[in-house]
């Protein structure tokens, strides 16, 4: 099937989803309505001289939206290559992964914000405006502030007036897939400049089956200090982050079980 026919078939689709991606074992077809594309293409230009993400082209509008094709070398699915390796072959994959996530938090900002047109807040002052939002959220819906109470104060103590990094901003699990020498990045459409702890604090790896979390995040950390070195005071500013985490699920009513999970876990204090 031609791309006009695909990107008639699932209009509907990308306009509900706002990026889709058509693969190939050589090549990609991103097809968006509105500007995520251009986000796409400009961490894509950032991250060229890391080879980890496909190389960007120009993009042109078709069948009433806008699409990218980008070439990159062959490449396999990382889940799947993941599932099928014994331990030693698991503990490369997540090395690996934890080396190209370092390798894209290395670009720092001296602000926050969108990557196409980011601003002069710093990193304290984002997460500050997060918290009292979500606290103000969950004061109206009448629950407990206790567990938040010193929260901004947390925040204020770890953080200083520094910008932030290139962040993925994925919820899940990154679209990584496997090429020769490395991984591939394919989707970074939500990228962002913020605090890069938050990409790891998004990260679960109970989704793709690794129940045994201090495993995984005992070898992603030794991947990740490979490339980008681990902030002062890390693993009190991931806790802290779980628990804005925790608040956000709590104001907004979404992923609350998640969370609370998540956040019990405690999993940095124990890699």
């Amino acid at each position: 099937m031609n791309l006009s026919m695909q990107l008639r078939l699932y209009r509907d689709y990308i306009a509900n989803t706002g990026m889709v991606r058509f693969e190939s074992p050589n090549s990609t077809v991103y097809a968006a309505g509105g500007c995520l594309l251009y986000r796409q293409q400009k961490a894509m230009t950032l991250l060229r001289h890391l080879d980890v993400a496909p190389q960007p082209t120009a993009i042109r509008p078709l069948r009433s939206l806008w699409v990218m094709e980008v070439n990159h070398p062959p490449l396999t699915d990382y889940l799947t290559e993941l599932a099928r390796r014994r331990s030693r072959g698991k503990i490369e994959l997540i090395r690996r992964l934890g080396a190209t996530l370092g390798m894209i938090h290395s670009l720092r900002h001296s602000g926050t914000g969108d990557i196409v047109d980011p601003d002069a807040k710093s990193v304290v002052r984002h997460l500050t405006t997060l918290v009292r939002k979500n606290q103000v959220l969950l004061s109206a819906k009448r629950k407990s502030l206790h567990p938040f109470a010193g929260l901004l104060g947390e925040v204020q103590h770890l953080w200083g007036s520094s910008g932030g990094a290139m962040v993925g901003n994925w919820h899940g699990f990154p679209p990584v897939r496997i090429w020769g020498s490395g991984l591939m990045i394919m989707d970074l459409s939500r990228a962002n400049y913020s605090e890069p702890l938050l990409d790891l604090v998004h990260l679960q790896p109970r989704e793709i089956g690794l129940e045994e979390t201090t495993f995984f995040w005992e070898y992603f950390l030794q991947g990740y200090g490979a490339t980008c070195e681990l902030p002062a005071q890390g693993r009190e500013k991931i806790e802290v982050l779980y628990k804005i985490k925790l608040l956000l699920a709590l104001a907004q009513g979404q992923g609350v079980g998640q969370a609370q999970e998540e956040y019990s876990s405690q999993w940095w204090k124990q890699v």
